[in-house]
């Protein structure tokens, strides 16, 4: 039975607000979640910041909180300025940033950018063994299929030992199975949850295949969530704000909605993971501080 720890993914709001960002991030990190996470995308339908910048902004603001990407889309990101931004990032945050990475993205976004979307595993693989030798390595030498480095040196490098913790994310068989073999940890996308905990069963039978110890692989979902006294409220407040997000299609199922009490015994089901602990991501269906409270009362805020 796993602890749970609990992080929040900032909702994608459209126009971006500031300063009601600014307000949110301040007032989580004092209810004690664990960590902010940020999406990606480049070209969308709403208002997406930067997650590297964003998460920037948002250690200024912040002093304990963690802060990764849930997910960032960087197989079509050049790896050496990536190793690079996250390193400073690291530094300035005194040692909080975890990089979560995916092959995710439209074929707009990679036609626009310059690079083919067949290319993306093999991208993202490489970038993840170049990021690790120039956040622990002088002077590297490397020549892979997509780049190639000569005496390469990142200076300063990452506060945290041995780099920044790199998670990749996975919502099917075999980019967990790519998980488990190269990365610290593994983000389960924003579907169902019954889904996850097939693939978090699987993720610990395919650590001990690939002789790795399944405790070692951390393991985070992203789950929409929706709070309100009134559950009819808590369904309308989900359908306007994911359905904008993701598309009319959304399933609605795939959130965890209703009254405090109700949200609070779906979020239980997460026990069931089998390590020592996991994170929760939950992303609230806007940026309103009585959204945030009510997450928090049933999560960080419970009362044993």
């Amino acid at each position: 039975m796993a602890e749970l720890r609990y992080g929040l993914r900032v909702p994608a709001v459209h126009p971006a607000d500031v300063e009601a960002l600014r307000a949110w991030v301040v007032r989580a990190e004092e209810l004690g979640f664990d960590s902010i996470w940020a999406g990606d995308h480049v070209f969308y339908n709403t208002d997406v910041l930067q997650p590297l910048h964003m998460l920037t902004w948002i250690a200024a603001q912040t002093s304990r909180v963690r802060l990764g990407q849930a997910v960032m889309l960087s197989a079509y990101l050049n790896p050496v300025l990536l190793a690079k931004a996250a390193s400073t990032i690291d530094v300035l945050s005194s040692g909080r940033l975890m990089l979560g990475m995916a092959i995710g993205g439209t074929e707009a976004e990679y036609r626009s950018i310059g690079v083919p979307m067949n290319q993306r595993v093999g991208r993202l693989l490489e970038s993840v063994e170049i990021m690790r030798k120039l956040w622990r390595e002088d002077g590297v030498e490397f020549t892979g299929r997509y780049n190639t480095i000569e005496k390469g040196t990142i200076n300063p490098k990452p506060v945290q030992a041995g780099g920044v913790p790199i998670y990749l994310g996975a919502f099917g068989e075999k980019m967990l199975k790519r998980a488990v073999r190269v990365a610290d940890g593994w983000v389960g996308g924003a579907g169902g949850i019954d889904r996850f905990l097939e693939l978090a069963k699987a993720a610990r039978d395919y650590a001990s295949e690939a002789g790795r110890d399944p405790d070692t692989l951390e393991i985070a979902k992203l789950q929409c969530i929706s709070v309100d006294e009134n559950a009819d409220i808590a369904r309308e407040r989900a359908l306007k704000h994911w359905q904008t997000y993701y598309g009319p299609r959304w399933d609605i199922a795939n959130t965890i909605l209703g009254t405090p009490i109700q949200c609070a015994e779906q979020l239980e089901v997460f026990r069931q993971v089998e390590r020592p602990s996991m994170t929760v991501v939950m992303e609230p269906s806007g940026l309103g501080l009585d959204q945030l409270e009510a997450v928090a009362s049933i999560t960080v805020g419970a009362k044993p």
